[in-house]
C-alpha cells in the first residue's frame, strides 16, 4: 500500500486502519429508517444529501486524522507550501495576503447581493451622508430626506414603498437643518465608491457600494499576519491567525457591509502594533500613528472610549518600553487637535460644545435631567443582560457564530501570566468602550453577528494568538481546531443565508430565537431553548444563561489548574468523529426538517383553529390575523400547519385582482392544483389526502410555485393565498 512505503510502518496496520476509516460509511444503511419520518420527496432528498456529506466527511476525518503523526514527522505539502511562502520576500508576501483577503471578500459581497442583500441597520444613513457630501458639500440631509435621495441607492422597483425614516438632530439653524447622528467618517471613506457606483445600477449597484470598505479588512488582516511575525516569528502561526481572523466572523461580515467597525479596528490595531513593537516607531511614523487615532471621534462618538485610553497605553509604551521622551508628543499632538477640532466642528453643527448633542440634539436644561433620569433608572441587571448580550446570546452575540473566540479567554489567562503590561493594556484599552455600551443598555440592530466586538476584535486574535503559542495541552489544541472548523461552516451557512446575519436584540425584539439555530433544527428537536438569550426582557428565570456562563467559566477553569502536557489519545479523533456523525444523523438527517416556528395562531371560530409555522415559508409572506397571506414575491412557498383536530376538508381562496399568475400547488407530494389566475380570486376545496401526525397535532403541507405573469409590482400588490378549515 502507498502509506506503508510513504509513512513506513506495517501495511497490515494501514489496513485496519482504512477499514477502520471506512465505518462512517456505514450510515449510508441507514438511509431506509429516514422513511419513518417522511414528509416530501424534497425534505427526503434533502436529507439524503446530509446524510451522504456526513458520512464521507467523517470518513475523510477519520482518514486524514490516521496521517497527522506521521506527518508530523515526515512534514506534510501544507508544511511545505508555507517554507516557500515564507521564503519570498516581505512585500510580496504582504502583497499576496492583501489581494487573496480582497478577492475573497469580492466573491462573499457577490454571493450575498446574488442572493439578494441590499441595505439595513445604519447603512444607508450612511449612505445618505456620502451622497450628500458628493452633490451638495454638506452634511446636512434635510434636503436629501425631503428629495428621497435614497432612492439613488435603493431600487424604486424593488422598494415602491420605502420612506427612510430622519436619523439625524437638529442644528442649530433650527428648521431646514438636520444633521445625521451618523458621523462622517464612513462617508468620507465611501466617497470613491459611491460615485464609481451612481454609473450602474441595480444589483451592480449594490455590489459596488457593499465592496466600498472591503480594502480596509484586507489592511485589518495583514495586521493580524505582521503582528504574530513580529511578536513570535513563526510563519505558519502568522499565516493560520490571518485566515481565521479575515475569513470567519465577524470580519467577514463586516469586510461586506457599511459600517465604521472594521476601519476603526485597522486604525487601533495598527496603533498598538506600532507602539508595542520591540523597536520605537520613527518620528514620521509616530505622526502617523497620531492622525490615525485623530480619526477615531469623526467615526463616532462612541469610539471616544478607544480613542483615550489607546492613547494613553501608546505614551505608555513609548515613554516607558521605548523611553522616547519629548517624540512621545509627535503622537499625542495630532490626535489632541484633531479632538479640539471636533468640539468646534459640534459647536458649528449645533451651538453648543457638548458632544451629546450629536446624539440628541440641542438640550434644554429639562431634557438634560431627564436623560440623566433616564439612565440612571437603568437596572444593573439590564446592564449586566447588555455585556453578556454581545458575547454569548444566539441572535447577535459573537462566540456562537465564531467558536474559536471561547479560546481568547484562555489566552487572556496566558497574556497575564506572561505578559502583564500587555494584557492591562488591551484591558484597558477594551473594557470602556464595552462598559459603555452597556452602560446604556446598547444594542447592535440589523446588522451582523458580534458589531459591538468587531472593533475590538483584533484584541481577542492576539489572546487566542498567545493561547496558540503557549498552549501545551493536545486536547485543547484539538478542540481549537473543531472550533475553527465550525466558524467557517458557520460562516458558510450566513453566506448561503443572509437573512441569517441581521437578528437584533433591540427593545421591539422578544423572540428568543436565532434563524441560524431555527435553520439547524429539524421536526422533532428545536435547539433554541438549549442556547443563551440576552433579550431586552427579564432573563433572570432562562436557565440556559447560567447553563453556558457556568461552563465557560468551568472551561477557563481547566485551563488555568490543568496544565499538565498529555498527549492526546489515539481514540479521542475516532470518539469525536462518530460524537459529531450521530448528532448530525440525529440533528439534520433522521428527521424532516421542517422545525414548527414560530407559529401564527389563526382563530376561524371558537371550536376551530389552527396553526401556522411561518420559517418554513421564507421571506415575502405577510400574515394577517384573519388568516390571509401576501405574497410579494414569485419563488416557492412552503405552507405548514397545524391543527389539533384531523381536518375532513380545506378550502383555499388564492389569486391577485391586480394581477396575472401561473400556479401549482401540492399537498406534500399530491398534485393539488395547477392553472392560471388572471386578475381574479379562486376558490377550491379538498379532502386532505395526507397527514402528518406528530405528537398532538395533525400537520398539513402545501407546497406553491408561484410564476407572476404581469407586469405589476407584488410588492405592492401581492398574492393573497388562505387556507380556511372546513365542514361540508
Amino acid at each position: 500500500r502507498w502509506e506503508a512505503s510513504y509513512f513506513g510502518a506495517d501495511p497490515t496496520f494501514w489496513s485496519r486502519r482504512g477499514a477502520l476509516a471506512l465505518l462512517p460509511l456505514g450510515l449510508l444503511y441507514l438511509s431506509p429508517w429516514l422513511l419513518r419520518f417522511y414528509t416530501t420527496s424534497g425534505d427526503l432528498r434533502v436529507r439524503l444529501r446530509l446524510l451522504a456529506v456526513s458520512a464521507v466527511a467523517a470518513a475523510l476525518f477519520l482518514k486524514l486524522s490516521g496521517f497527522a503523526r506521521f506527518l508530523v514527522k515526515r512534514g506534510s505539502l501544507f508544511d511545505r507550501t508555507i517554507l516557500r511562502f515564507s521564503a519570498l520576500p516581505p512585500r510580496r508576501r504582504i502583497i499576496s495576503l492583501f489581494l487573496a483577503s480582497f478577492f475573497i471578500y469580492q466573491a462573499a459581497a457577490f454571493i450575498l447581493v446574488s442572493r439578494g442583500t441590499t441595505f439595513s441597520g445604519d447603512e444607508p444613513y450612511y449612505l445618505l451622508s456620502a451622497h450628500s457630501l458628493l452633490r451638495d458639500g454638506d452634511i446636512n440631509v434635510a434636503n436629501n430626506y425631503a428629495q428621497q435621495d435614497y432612492f439613488h441607492f435603493y431600487s424604486k422597483k424593488d422598494h415602491p414603498r420605502l420612506k427612510l425614516g430622519i436619523y439625524g438632530r437638529q442644528g442649530k439653524k433650527g428648521k431646514g437643518s438636520i444633521y445625521p447622528i451618523n458621523l462622517p467618517g464612513i462617508s468620507v471613506l465611501m466617497l470613491p465608491f459611491y460615485w464609481l457606483s451612481q454609473l450602474v445600477s441595480g444589483r451592480w449597484l449594490t455590489f459596488i457600494l457593499k465592496t466600498s470598505l472591503s480594502l480596509w479588512a484586507s489592511l485589518l488582516g495583514l495586521q493580524v499576519y505582521l503582528y504574530a511575525r513580529e511578536r513570535w516569528e513563526r510563519e505558519r502561526l502568522s499565516l493560520g491567525l490571518w485566515a481565521l481572523y479575515a475569513f470567519s466572523a465577524p470580519v467577514l461580515f463586516y469586510a461586506v457591509h457599511l459600517y465604521p467597525e472594521v476601519p476603526i479596528a485597522f486604525f487601533a490595531f495598527y496603533i498598538f502594533r506600532k507602539v508595542s513593537g520591540r523597536t520605537a516607531p520613527s518620528t514620521i511614523g509616530m505622526i502617523f500613528c497620531g492622525f490615525l487615532l485623530g480619526l477615531f471621534p469623526w467615526f463616532g462618538l462612541k469610539y471616544s472610549f478607544i480613542f483615550y485610553p489607546l492613547l494613553l497605553v501608546s505614551l505608555y509604551f513609548l515613554l516607558k518600553e521605548h523611553k522616547v521622551r519629548l517624540k512621545a508628543l509627535a503622537i499625542a499632538v495630532p490626535p489632541l487637535i484633531s479632538m479640539a477640532l471636533f468640539y468646534v466642528f459640534v459647536y458649528s453643527l449645533y451651538g453648543t460644545f457638548s458632544p451629546i448633542a450629536v446624539y440628541e440634539g440641542v438640550m434644554s436644561p429639562e431634557r438634560t435631567e431627564a436623560f440623566r433620569q433616564l439612565l440612571l433608572g437603568i437596572p444593573l441587571r439590564a446592564r449586566i443582560d447588555a455585556f453578556l448580550d454581545y458575547f454569548l446570546d444566539q441572535r447577535d452575540g459573537l462566540l456562537l457564530y465564531s467558536p474559536l473566540y471561547f479560546f481568547a479567554f484562555l489566552g487572556f489567562v496566558e497574556i497575564c501570566r506572561r505578559k502583564k503590561s500587555d494584557f492591562w493594556a488591551l484591558l484597558f484599552i477594551g473594557l470602556p468602550f464595552l462598559l459603555n455600551y452597556a452602560l446604556f443598555t446598547h444594542r447592535q440592530g440589523t446588522a451582523p453577528q458580534g458589531r459591538v466586538l468587531t472593533p475590538l476584535s483584533w484584541i481577542l486574535i492576539i489572546a487566542v494568538g498567545y493561547f496558540i503559542v503557549h498552549n501545551r495541552r493536545k486536547a485543547f489544541s484539538f478542540f481549537f481546531g473543531a472550533a475553527a472548523g465550525a466558524g467557517y461552516v458557520t460562516a458558510g451557512i450566513l453566506l448561503a443565508n443572509p437573512s441569517f446575519l441581521y437578528q437584533p436584540t433591540t427593545h421591539e425584539f422578544t423572540s428568543r430565537p436565532g434563524e441560524f439555530f431555527v435553520y439547524l433544527s429539524n421536526l422533532h428537536f428545536f435547539l433554541p431553548p438549549l442556547l443563551p438569550s440576552f433579550i431586552k426582557v427579564d432573563n433572570t428565570r432562562y436557565l440556559p444563561n447560567y447553563v453556558w456562563l457556568a461552563a465557560l467559566l468551568a472551561f477557563v477553569a481547566a485551563s488555568v489548574f490543568f496544565r499538565k502536557e498529555r498527549p492526546l489519545g489515539r481514540a479521542v479523533p475516532s470518539v469525536f468523529a462518530y460524537a459529531v456523525l450521530t448528532a448530525a444523523f440525529l440533528l439534520w438527517v433522521l428527521f424532516p426538517r421542517s422545525p414548527l416556528y414560530p407559529v401564527k395562531a389563526v382563530e376561524y371560530s371558537p371550536q376551530s383553529a389552527l396553526g401556522f409555522y411561518t420559517f418554513p415559508m421564507g421571506k415575502g409572506v405577510i400574515a394577517k390575523e384573519s388568516g390571509d397571506f401576501y405574497l410579494h414575491f414569485e419563488k416557492p412557498y412552503r405552507f405548514l400547519f397545524g391543527s389539533r383536530k384531523k381536518l375532513e376538508r380545506v378550502k383555499l381562496r388564492f389569486g391577485s385582482i391586480k394581477g396575472d399568475y401561473s400556479l401549482a400547488m401540492r399537498q406534500f407530494d399530491l398534485p393539488l392544483w395547477e392553472g392560471k389566475t388572471n386578475g381574479e380570486l379562486k376558490e377550491m376545496e379538498f379532502a386532505p389526502a395526507a397527514v402528518y401526525e406528530f405528537k398532538r397535532l395533525f400537520l398539513y403541507e402545501i407546497d406553491l410555485r408561484l410564476t407572476h405573469r404581469s407586469d405589476e409590482s407584488m410588492l405592492l400588490d401581492p398574492f393573497l393565498f388562505q387556507v380556511i378549515p372546513w365542514r361540508d
